[in-house]
């Protein structure tokens, strides 16, 4: 062999080896540390940012005490507290309090001897990948707005995942960073572990992190902590060791296609816990036919058009078993899908049994139930006071009740969703198409045939109702916390007046409900003791609302809810809301108007007077709304108003902007249910929790932040039409359609008559508890 032959057989071998580790640490990329926050918020290392951003749903809440150096000659003490969310793909949000205390004098009598105290928010995008071995790429700013700042910095930073390493380099500009920064980060042995060194242009640090696995009973969450150490003196300030603890959690994966397409999520939730090799040999258990089931998870959606040529092809069939055939069509192996699909409820069942419908919702709890036959049509009533995290489980219920328990002569089931005994909406759906998706199919045909409308109205006469109707409960409380807390402020970092609100309902005749609140104050800070600087901030004790509350609708898709009587403790008058659902879209008009006027002998007191117009744009399959409209507020100014929601499951993140003639001011908010899934079973008395929990933070726009008790404030309605009536806002048949994962399982969970039997132990009973035997 001639030297040049082999030195050619040398390079290609070069050539092959780079290559092999280069698809190697891709390969790998999966064993880096996940992302988290860093101790200046946005998601990095120690301090610095990295390339990537929060995964889409997942929230950070974290506490840390690091001091920026240049803050540590005087700062002795910090307490700094962040929240980020990966809002939208590639988005990340975060904005926290940075609190630095030491020797140095009081701005006046009675302050906290402040360093630093400030409100911040964070924003970081990502770039999306192109192509194979692209690096992760980011731009983000710190500290944004306001005309006071201590952190701002305007970056763009480019991490690179090889193997169990991340390294990272960026270049950033303005207060905080300042330079060229860089840094690398070593995951140890997929243990939770890693190794973090960086410089942030400034100063060096060394660190290590700890970030658990999912805990199942805690949401998924995990926990995640540092222990940091700057390495050299800056600015004159030694070297410091700080510390940060936090929370990650995972939002809106509950019911993803990828767990729950194919059968129960709850038995794919157990494989994905137990680990890759559990899942592995649960799937060779379960042979080809899962496989192939699986296999239909990223198979392209059918439009309609598409189902209804295939259910053309085949007249002879019934409509079950034709829905029943699209489903299981274009699978290349599926017995088990064969076997679910056979065993699509009540396709070869006698004449529909209308009391056993009746029974079955009110077992699951859903009150005034009712059944009837029309045509070639169930309709099917019920109201839900127990499944209050999501109206979509209830009508999950109800739909998968009424396919069941339907005969081969019913084509369509129309289940009516009723409100305070008055019907708002009616879903309509294939009973064929929904039958076969309970029996483990696609969503996909009863995605197509899945319909709604606005005030449902026939003629009871033409119906042929069962003999039996459902109960309801006579009253329903209501326990929540209520809380008002002040933050960032002179005399104190963060002050708080909680304590506990009981609401009671009564429902009266068609529309009508009588509503009363009462809180009891239970604890607050020192601050809004009587006599200190926010006592006008705490806790009122007493009757804080009595009211009588109706609902009608004023036209076919106008819905109007008026409330009148006493509110917010010391005011007597009218609250009224107005909705307005747009044709052909899932898009809302809102009306709100209040007038109170005070209690006789609280002369004191100024009325009060609000009203708020808006327009909702809503795009449930991104699980986004943005409302924009004018107000007038409670103190009298009149500007415009842009909120932006963003839902993951039932938690929502809201960012607003407001401007009124008292000044401009921004927040967020996020809010979530203190409720279980599936509450108390309604008797003579239910009792629950609330749907929605609100945490709201919003800071004036301009050189100063001054407190403000009445500028940009609207008025909360005691009887909110959106939370109690219209599943919080959550109300049309395109969101209706994103649910249906979700709806499957909450009827196999509560209602199906599997659903009494015991939960398998481990992943492999789960599917086998799952597959149907032949």
């Amino acid at each position: 062999m001639t030297y040049k032959n082999r030195k050619t057989k040398a390079r290609r071998g070069l050539r092959i080896v780079a290559l092999g580790a280069i698809q190697a640490f891709a390969g790998s990329a999966a064993a880096a540390a996940p992302p988290a926050l860093s101790a200046l918020g946005p998601s990095g290392g120690l301090v610095i940012p990295y390339g990537f951003t929060l995964p889409q749903g997942t929230f950070e809440g974290q506490y840390n005490d690091y001091i920026d150096p240049r803050f540590g000659g005087t700062a002795t003490k910090a307490d700094v507290a962040w929240a980020g969310i990966g809002i939208l793909p590639y988005v990340e949000a975060t904005g926290g309090l940075v609190n630095y205390t030491g020797n140095v004098r009081p701005v006046f009598p009675g302050a906290e001897s402040i360093v630093v105290r400030h409100l911040m928010a964070n924003l970081k995008v990502a770039v999306p990948k192109w192509f194979r071995y692209q690096p992760d790429i980011a731009v983000g700013i710190d500290d944004i707005g306001g005309q006071t700042h201590f952190f701002r910095s305007t970056y763009g930073v480019v991490s690179q995942v090889l193997g169990p390493a991340t390294l990272t380099l960026g270049y950033g500009s303005g207060d905080r960073l300042d330079g060229v920064f860089g840094g690398a980060e070593l995951d140890v042995f997929h243990t939770g572990l890693s190794l973090l060194v960086e410089h942030d242009s400034k100063t060096p640090y060394a660190g290590i992190r700890y970030q658990s696995p999912s805990i199942r009973w805690l949401a998924d969450a995990s926990v995640v902590a540092t222990l940091m150490r700057s390495l050299k003196s800056t600015n004159g300030v030694a070297e410091r060791t700080a510390f940060s603890v936090g929370i990650q959690i995972p939002l809106g994966r509950r019911f993803d296609a990828s767990r729950c397409e194919g059968g129960p999520c709850e038995a794919r939730l157990a494989r994905d816990a137990a680990g890759p090799a559990a899942a592995a040999q649960a799937t060779a258990e379960l042979g080809k036919g899962e496989a192939g089931e699986l296999a239909v998870a990223s198979a392209p959606r059918r439009d309609s058009d598409q189902a209804s040529a295939s259910v053309a092809t085949a007249p002879s069939m019934s409509p079950a078993v034709a829905w029943s055939a699209l489903a299981a069509s274009g699978r290349a192996a599926a017995p088990l899908a064969m076997q679910r699909i056979a065993l699509a409820p009540a396709a070869e069942a006698g004449p529909t049994s209308l009391d056993a419908i009746v029974d079955a919702l009110s077992a699951a709890g859903l009150e005034r139930g009712r059944a009837g036959v029309v045509g070639r049509d169930l309709v099917v009533e019920y109201e839900n006071h127990r499944y209050n995290q999501n109206e979509a489980d209830a009508l999950g219920i109800a739909l998968g009740v009424a396919a069941r328990h339907a005969g081969s002569e019913i084509d369509t089931i129309r289940v009516v969703i009723r409100k305070a005994d008055q019907a708002i909406a009616e879903v309509s759906v294939d009973r064929g198409a929904y039958a076969a998706f309970l029996a483990g199919g696609s969503p996909t045909a009863a995605d197509a045939s899945l319909s709604m409308r606005m005030r449902p109205t026939y003629a009871a006469s033409a119906i042929d109702w069962s003999t039996k109707t459902g109960r309801h409960s006579l009253v329903r409380f209501e326990i929540a916390p209520v809380t008002r807390y002040l933050y960032g402020t002179d005399y104190g970092n963060f002050d708080y007046s909680v304590g506990a609100e009981l609401r009671a309902f009564v429902p009266l005749w068609r529309g009508a409900e009588f509503y009363a609140s009462a809180i009891a104050p239970i604890a607050n800070s020192r601050n809004m003791d009587d006599g200190r600087f926010y006592s006008a901030y705490r806790l009122r004790g007493g009757i804080a609302d009595a009211a009588l509350a109706q609902s009608f609708w004023i036209a076919p898709r106008v819905f109007n809810v008026t409330s009148v009587g006493k509110f917010d403790l010391q005011y007597l008058g009218v609250e009224n809301e107005t909705t307005a659902f747009v044709p052909g879209r899932p898009d809302v008009v809102r009306l709100k108007l209040a007038y109170l006027r005070r209690e006789p002998g609280k002369d004191a007191l100024p009325d009060e007077k609000s009203a708020l117009l808006s327009y909702r744009w809503v795009q449930p399959s991104w699980k986004l709304w943005i409302e924009a409209g004018v107000a007038r507020y409670v103190g009298g100014d009149k500007r415009p108003l842009l909120v932006a929601t963003r839902w993951f499951d039932d938690v929502a993140f809201s960012f607003q902007a407001q401007h009124s003639g008292r000044g401009s001011f921004v927040g967020a908010s996020a809010s979530f249910p203190l409720t279980p899934r599936q509450g108390m079973k309604p008797g003579l008395v239910e009792i629950g929790g609330t749907a929605q929990f609100p945490l709201n933070f919003r800071t004036r726009v301009g050189s100063t932040n001054y407190l403000s008790a009445d500028g940009g404030e609207n008025l909360d309605f005691a009887y909110d039409a959106q939370q109690l009536l219209l599943n919080q806002g959550r109300f049309s048949a395109a969101y209706f359609a994103t649910q249906l994962y979700r709806m499957r399982d909450a009827y196999q969970r509560y209602a199906a008559p599997e659903a009494s039997n015991p939960r398998p132990a481990s992943p492999t009973a789960a599917l086998d508890a799952a597959t149907p035997q032949p």
